[in-house]
């Protein structure tokens, strides 16, 4: 998919590029990864896209029980995937606060965890994702974030054509099959590092094997 993209034109771009290059209506993609729930996946892929000289943002998650972003390990592969030339996003959990916050007060606590990302890894946070987004977000208002930015606001959403692999399937087909690649029309292209393998993989074996592979690393851990 990545090389499909570089022979059709497209260049990859940062978030904070996008509204300037909708204005010079260059070719472009926004290739995100929302890093769930296995921080070697994502280097996995960080390191296909080094070769090929393709640059993205990982949208890490601070509040989750799957990774620990703050164990030597952790820390170890985040920095990694960073010093191969990757950008740094939050993927924010809004299930992680109480419901009855309102737009402001979860504006603070997305800033507040984006600060912490920061100061521990010394990059700039300039885009955040919501984890398992819901109607109010999808919605695409700016102020969830405030004052970043966030990848369901109407500039990354109607202006650009949005595709996502969630569940491990692309909603409306792959990438490179929609009529916007055809007409080289920017996209923002999100993927989860669970779902790809060197081999295909059904969803269900897929989490399976992470569970199991979840397991052992406890074990050793244990031990």
């Amino acid at each position: 998919m990545l090389e499909k993209l570089k022979e059709n034109g497209y260049t990859f771009a940062e978030f904070p590029d996008a509204e300037n290059l909708l204005e010079k209506n260059i070719p472009f993609v926004l290739m995100r990864h929302d890093v769930d729930m296995d921080l070697h996946l994502a280097l996995g892929i960080a390191k296909i896209e080094a070769k090929l000289n393709v640059t993205s943002t990982f949208f890490f998650l601070l509040r989750t029980e799957h990774y620990n972003l703050f164990s030597n390990q952790g820390t170890a592969i985040v920095k990694e995937i960073l010093d191969l030339g990757h950008h740094l996003g939050l993927h924010f959990d809004n299930a992680a606060y109480p419901e009855d916050l309102d737009t402001a007060e979860l504006a603070k606590a997305c800033s507040k965890e984006a600060e912490v990302l920061e100061k521990w890894f010394s990059k700039p946070i300039k885009i955040v994702s919501y984890h398992r987004p819901n109607e109010i977000v999808l919605q695409g208002n700016p102020e969830l974030s405030a004052p970043r930015k966030h990848t369901y606001m109407p500039l990354y959403t109607r202006n650009i054509k949005y595709c996502s692999d969630s569940t491990g399937n692309w909603r409306h087909g792959s990438p490179e099959d929609l009529e916007e690649f055809k007409q080289k029309k920017p996209l923002q292209i999100l993927t989860h590092p669970i779902w790809w393998n060197s081999d295909s993989v059904p969803a269900y074996d897929t989490l399976k094997n992470l569970v199991n592979r979840k397991n052992e690393e406890f074990k050793i851990s244990l031990a």
